[in-house]
């Protein structure tokens, strides 16, 4: 990557274009399955208001990448962060019933801020589904690690390391502070090469066998 971008950490001015990075690479097939035929601008409105939200969290953090001539976000890492909260600190982490009450009460937020026209019983299906596998995969090794949790690059931009640096960047923070790095991905994902260069490995992995249901 050459001085033509700089990276930094994002701030609550860039969630519109972070949301549009996202609506923009959320293309594919089965994405389209979920969301429908929903026009990119009119899915990132609906996203900006959550990525705002999500700032304020200290346990997620946007990376973004910055044309340093136009200053413009053109590229994107979103990270869940080992936990930080007041009760992990203190020692007190919440019980299994109190996550449980809490992951309900997130899921239903999430659901009630979906587009009208997506489907809505898909999309929280593969949310929890998704959910469960990374607590099977992650078993035994520990409460606290780094989630990928998306990362887009403006098309203008891509092929040339944006992505890579932006996932570097945090990895080298995970190996310093000894916690795994986990992300979830279709296996058809032109970007399961970059992830491999960079060190992951698939461990688990899940799939739909009847999307009539939906």
């Amino acid at each position: 990557m050459s001085s033509e971008y700089a990276i930094s950490k994002a701030s609550p001015e860039d969630a519109s274009a972070i949301a549009s990075l996202f609506a923009m690479s959320w293309t594919s097939p089965f994405t389209q399955l979920q969301f429908g035929d929903i026009e990119p601008a009119t899915l990132a409105a609906s996203m900006a208001p959550r990525i705002v939200a999500h700032m304020g969290n200290p346990d997620i953090t946007f990376t973004v990448a910055r044309s340093s001539e136009t200053k413009e976000v053109v590229a994107v890492a979103q990270w869940t962060l080992p936990s930080n909260s007041d009760d992990e600190r203190s020692g007190n982490p919440e019980t299994d019933e109190e996550k449980e009450e809490r992951q309900e009460f997130e899921d239903e937020a999430y659901r009630r801020n979906l587009p009208k026209a997506s489907n809505k019983e898909l999309i929280m299906f593969c949310l929890r589904r998704m959910r469960e596998v990374r607590e099977e995969t992650l078993r035994g090794t520990g409460p606290c690690h780094y989630l990928l949790d998306n990362l887009a690059t403006h098309p203008d931009h891509r092929g040339r390391g944006l992505a890579s640096k932006l996932i570097a960047s945090t990895l080298e923070n995970a190996d310093k502070s000894g916690h795994l790095s986990f992300l979830e991905t279709a296996s058809d994902n032109e970007a399961m090469r970059l992830y491999k260069r960079l060190g992951f490995q698939e461990k688990g992995s899940w799939s739909i066998e009847n999307l009539n249901e939906f």
